[in-house]
């Protein structure tokens, strides 16, 4: 038995999730590799405090996503909160576009 959100294995006699909350399943769904996810860019971010902000929302709402800082920030190891003008993208797969545009949308106050 498996939770088909966190995807803990449970022994055959428990039905729920103890974290989740919900009933278990007797298989996982195949994931998708990586390399086969297309991949799509939010809007970029002024610096890393409002991507570490988008990225934690994210990450409860597992939503998968990675970041990619500007040029400038990666090659001088610069956090990019510092360096005015840095820009923070975030890249999430095409089917969580809207829902990830939201959580922007929602931190930002804009659309």
């Amino acid at each position: 038995m498996y939770c088909p959100k966190c995807r803990t294995q449970y022994i055959d006699d428990v039905k729920e999730c103890f974290d989740c909350k919900i009933q278990l399943a007797d298989d996982l769904p195949e994931e998708t590799p990586l390399e086969k996810i297309k991949w799509v860019a939010l809007p970029a971010l002024a610096g890393e405090i409002y991507a570490d902000m988008v990225e934690e929302i994210l990450s409860k709402l597992d939503i998968p996503h990675f970041t990619k800082s500007d040029w400038a920030t990666s090659a001088f190891n610069i956090s990019s909160a510092n360096l005015i003008g840095a820009k923070v993208t975030i890249f999430v797969p095409e089917n969580n576009r809207d829902e990830a545009a939201r959580v922007l949308e929602n931190i930002l106050g804009k659309k």
